[in-house]
């Protein structure tokens, strides 16, 4: 609470104005703090049943006033127990689930005399893998706004009954709890669900039963199109690092006595023997057994995926789209709450928030400069929005704000909050840009179609190798890895050999991009298979170059030899670039270890063996009237 003001001025928003060793120095501050203040006197007072001192009562009020403060949300209003009530969820399979009842006091004059307030009132579900110990912020923060908030564990995860297999039964689990809740003397009738990333999840996943109480839904950082997550929207490329990440964080969560010490360091220090190993090893689906879960049974839901990687399988038909908005009849307003830099991509979220207009005109879309792990940066923009939300739609507040349709953050030069009507905005225009190869060492240009005429310039090639023994790493972008995410310097990526890079001339006047890049390649291979990876970046006045937008596709059906025509669409991005800067494009085979290496060959990735591994040349035609090029959308002056 009290350090966190320092932390908002490192966000990624704020434009390199502090660097991530100072956000990462805020953060070891707020840990010590919590350690040498807050731990102490949480152990010596607020498990006191008695509060002799009136101390738990001092501590509360305290805390949540900066708490509110802080997030520039309105004040508590009432008074919260600090443990809540623990209660069970039967679910339609007689499994039962434990959950915590989180209410507001019936009064507010002294904690010592409180009792939860069981009357009827709106109730808000989230429902997690993770442990909903470790959820009692939110139960706070909503009750104290005169809201119950119910904190569910998953079916077979921590204290409910069952087998846990992930999305398999958050539909069903998730209506029945709702149905359960419902019923209950302290609901009025009006439930919502909200939750960051699988709690996300379980949230849409809700919707697909269309339960009539179900009255306001905000999922954080999720999305409904899980093999855009997994592979790519139009890749088949492994997501490995998050695949392999996740897997290993949820499995361990419940080891004991050291599961959970185990899971996190080796998460979020993500050097780990096991991840590196596992990221290397083929074939990948032999992965869980060895590294991630060492002596265990194989995790069946990890090899399901890894044996249907094109997303054309039958597989995947409940789960490409594990909600199916065309064969809803309605859904109840809708908040998503996304970041440009998400794995949880920002275009799988505008895919959702589109199906969704069909069925009920008031969803909102918030997509800030965020991954997924900018937790604390996304705090004061995140609180503000839901709880104008939920006070608009379950309390029924007609003084909370009405949001906008869109509210997307443009990074970049003169960064700021932009409201729309939609997106993309209908009046962008499309400026090309042709790849040229640079003349006698000069480096290789992106030509303006509009200043400059590509025909003129002779076809020409230039090319690279990719060898999967070495290969490009991914830095920034929409990663699982909290220490390797988000807009971060590209320059020592651009100096590899097996990067090509493509760069504009100094930018005479701003340019803001305003949606999808999509780069067209004509290349020629001497292998039958590879990928094929572009990154648009942008190059400020002092030289350095910051990530934008970055796609990949992976091909099996290359011809050896002669002419392919690729075609990538980068994820969607909302930048601004100033006067002298530079739109820049990288060009490679490989972004690991956020992609699962291509072993250059033309067997299913995730069957291959090292040892059939090759080095693969690629030759790019730039230059002519049919050469590589670049489309970019720009919304005018």
């Amino acid at each position: 609470i009290i350090l966190n003001p320092l932390y908002k001025e490192s966000r990624p928003d704020s434009r390199y104005a502090r660097r991530w060793i100072e956000a990462a120095t805020i953060q070891s501050l707020q840990i010590i703090f919590a350690l040498v203040v807050a731990g102490p006197l949480q152990i010596l007072f607020l498990g006191r049943d008695d509060d002799p001192f009136g101390i738990t009562s001092w501590l509360r009020n305290k805390s949540r006033a900066l708490d509110s403060h802080n997030l520039k949300v309105r004040p508590p209003i009432y008074t919260v127990d600090g443990k809540g009530r623990e209660i069970t969820i039967p679910l339609r399979d007689g499994v039962e689930t434990a959950a915590t009842l989180y209410s507001p006091n019936q009064t507010s004059d002294d904690d010592r005399k409180n009792k939860a307030d069981d009357s009827p009132r709106p109730v808000v579900l989230i429902r997690t893998p993770y442990n909903r110990a470790s959820l009692a912020r939110y139960g706070f923060r909503f009750a104290e706004r005169g809201y119950h908030l119910v904190t569910q564990d998953t079916r077979g995860r921590f204290g409910s009954t069952g087998e846990f297999f992930p999305m398999l039964n958050e539909a069903r689990d998730g209506a029945a709890t709702i149905e359960w809740i419902e019923k209950q003397p302290w609901c009025n009738g009006s439930v919502g669900m909200m939750g960051p990333s699988y709690l996300g999840l379980c949230a849409l996943a809700a919707m697909r039963e269309e339960v009539p109480a179900l009255k306001a839904v905000a999922p954080i950082m999720a999305a409904t199109d899980l093999y855009a997550v997994m592979f790519g929207r139009e890749a088949g490329a492994a997501h490995v690092e998050l695949i392999f990440r996740w897997s290993h964080l949820v499995m361990h969560l419940m080891s004991k006595p050291f599961g959970m010490l185990e899971a996190m360091f080796t998460f979020f220090h993500g050097t780990g023997t096991a991840l590196r190993k596992a990221y290397r090893h083929s074939p990948l689906n032999e992965a869980d057994t060895l590294y991630l879960v060492p002596n265990s049974e194989p995790l069946e839901w990890f090899r399901d995926g890894f044996a249907h990687p094109l997303g054309t399988e039958p597989f995947w038909d409940d789960k490409r789209h594990f909600v199916q908005f065309e064969n809803m009849t309605s859904i109840p307003p809708v908040l998503l709450f996304c970041g440009w830099y998400d794995f949880f991509s920002a275009e799988s979220c505008m895919y959702d928030w589109k199906a969704m207009r069909k069925l009920n005109e008031d969803c909102r879309m918030v997509i800030g400069p965020y991954t997924h792990w900018h937790v604390q940066a996304m705090q004061p923009k995140l609180w503000r929005t839901l709880l104008d939300f939920f006070d608009r739609h379950l309390l029924g507040d007609a003084a909370a704000r009405e949001l906008p349709s869109v509210d997307a953050f443009a990074m970049g030069h003169d960064m700021g909050w932009m409201q729309m009507a939609d997106w993309p905005p209908p009046y962008t225009k499309e400026q090309k840009f042709g790849m040229i190869r640079g003349k006698d060492g000069d480096p290789n240009k992106l030509i303006d179609h509009n200043n400059s005429a590509i025909e003129t310039f002779v076809e020409s090639e230039i090319s690279y190798v990719y060898d999967p023994s070495d290969p490009t790493p991914q830095v920034g972008g929409a990663t699982f890895n909290p220490s390797c995410c988000g807009r971060l310097s590209q320059n020592a990526i651009e100096s590899r050999n097996d990067v090509l890079v493509f760069s504009s001339e100094p930018l005479e006047s701003p340019m803001l991009i305003a949606g999808e890049i999509k780069v067209h390649l004509e290349v020629v291979s001497n292998v039958e298979g590879t990928d094929y990876v572009a990154r648009a970046c942008q190059v400020t006045s002092d030289g350095e170059s910051v990530n934008l937008a970055d796609g990949i596709i992976r091909r099996f059906n290359l011809r050896p030899g002669r002419r392919t025509m690729v075609d990538i669409t980068l994820s969607p991005v909302l930048n601004r670039l100033g006067v002298g800067d530079h739109l820049r494009l990288q060009i490679c085979s490989s972004a690991y270890p956020k992609y699962g290496r291509h072993l250059n060959t033309r067997g299913s990735f995730h069957l291959e063996i090292e040892a059939n591994a090759v080095v693969s040349e690629q030759i790019l035609i730039v230059g002519g009237d049919s050469g590589c090029c670049i489309t970019v959308p720009v919304l005018p002056a």
